[in-house]
């Protein structure tokens, strides 16, 4: 996010918190950047659940990325971004017949089959429909070469076929008439910061690929080669390396497709495309102390940024964290080096939500400037799994908004819940009127 401290302070006192703001700008110049530096034979796809705000799916949309989705619901939202069907990738384990069938019908690019029994059961809906599907097979490969501290392939999980039964399942593929085998598609973890890591889990696909085709006789038109491109959370954290994952992954693509005529090459990505051009932020309400513990209390929480309350993750450390002082435009505003003083004088506290629940903790026992009630906390890096990943309804407080800033302006492109999203879908059946049972 490239939004100088005054301006932010200014798009942040014109809106109500707490809500998640987007960088269209920064976005946009970050995607485009890697989209130009990719080799021809190069598709990057989105993956929709890192954030599935339409707007933010539909900018990707427009700068050329596909799509990965893992539900029906996803298949909504991308269509509705505008993703052409061609261009879509389902993905994920669990998929249901209806859900398959409903993307048959939106006549979606492929089906990553995650398991023998998803392949007959995708092969079920496609002779209902009377149509031949495009399908890949995810491999959990036997080794694990990712590094990553967010492990999906290499060890037991629930992704993918075991490389060690690829023969099982082709010999059920064999037997899919109605199921165009399109490649494979390796993908065994998140979050990698080191370039070698993800280097030669590439290296790994690729030879994969080959070995299959021969295999197999089988020929091989799509490599979807994952991605888990990671950004540093913390400062003991080092970029990724991307330029020397590229230039690698430019030649490896330019000597395989000299190989493998035809065939063509994924990466996905979610978290590195989108992290990093949002912010959360959220109002202090007040602060406290408790048994020499101060405590501040803001007006959002775990329920709408899951990650920062340190919920799915190994690492323990806070996220970092800025504070923005929102007495600025107040009459009884301090001097401008009583500011500076707040600012360079450190304090220890622990930022909490609103929610009754100690798990409801965004920054625990942190060096933090002076803060005051009114002011600010804004975590960076919030555009991927933050309002995606989080249980919204937790004790009924309302979803937080989303703002988009881009080319100068300020749009809301999710409006504020309200009480009333805490009775949706259900249904209000009067005591007098259940029957004993």
């Amino acid at each position: 996010m490239n939004i100088p401290d005054d301006k932010l302070l200014s798009l942040i006192q014109s809106h109500r918190t707490p809500f998640f703001l987007y960088d269209g700008d920064a976005l946009r110049a970050h995607v485009g950047s890697i989209l130009e530096r990719l080799h021809p034979a190069v598709k990057l796809h989105y993956a929709l659940k890192a954030n599935a705000n339409v707007t933010i799916a539909a900018l990707l949309s427009s700068l050329g990325c596909g799509v990965e989705i893992a539900s029906a619901g996803e298949l909504f939202i991308a269509l509705k971004a505008g993703y052409k069907a061609e261009d879509i990738i389902f993905a994920g384990p669990g998929k249901t017949e209806s859900e398959l069938s409903e993307a048959i019908e939106a006549g979606i690019g492929c089906f990553n089959v995650e398991s023998i029994r998803e392949l007959r059961l995708l092969e079920k809906v496609a002779v209902r429909s009377g149509v031949r599907v495009r399908a890949a097979v995810r491999i959990n490969p036997d080794a694990d070469l990712s590094g990553a501290t967010i492990k999906m392939g290499g060890t037991a999980r629930p992704f993918g076929v075991d490389e060690a039964q690829l023969d099982v399942f082709f010999a059920a593929q064999q037997e899919c008439g109605h199921i165009q085998f399109q490649g494979i598609q390796v993908y065994t973890g998140t979050q990698m910061l080191k370039a070698e890591d993800i280097i030669g889990s590439f290296e790994n696909t690729v030879r994969l690929a080959g070995e299959i085709s021969l295999k197999y006789g089988l020929p091989v038109h799509s490599i979807n080669l994952g991605g888990g491109f990671g950004i540093p959370y913390f400062t003991h954290e080092q970029p990724l390396d991307m330029e020397r994952v590229l230039q690698h992954l430019n030649g490896l693509v330019e000597e395989a497709t000299q190989r493998m005529a035809g065939v063509r090459f994924i990466i996905e990505s979610g978290r590195y495309l989108v992290a990093q051009a949002g912010m959360y932020v959220t109002k202090v309400l007040y602060t406290k102390i408790s048994k020499g513990e101060k405590f501040v209390v803001t007006d959002g929480g775990m329920n709408h940024y899951a990650s920062a309350a340190f919920r799915g993750r190994r690492l323990r450390d806070n996220y970092p964290v800025k504070v923005l002082g929102g007495n600025k435009l107040h009459s009884e505003m301090p001097s401008t080096a009583e500011h500076s003083l707040r600012q360079t004088l450190r304090e220890e506290v622990t930022v909490v939500g609103p929610l009754c629940t100690p798990e409801d903790c965004l920054v625990r026992k942190a060096k933090l400037p002076v803060i005051m009630e009114n002011d600010y906390i804004c975590i960076p890096n919030a555009g991927a799994y933050g309002l995606s990943y989080s249980p919204v309804d937790f004790l009924g407080h309302p979803a937080p908004a989303e703002l988009l800033a881009a080319g100068g302006q300020l749009y809301v492109i999710r409006e504020h819940g309200n009480r009333t999203d805490a009775l949706r879908h259900q249904r209000l059946i009067q005591p007098e009127l259940l029957q004993e049972i």
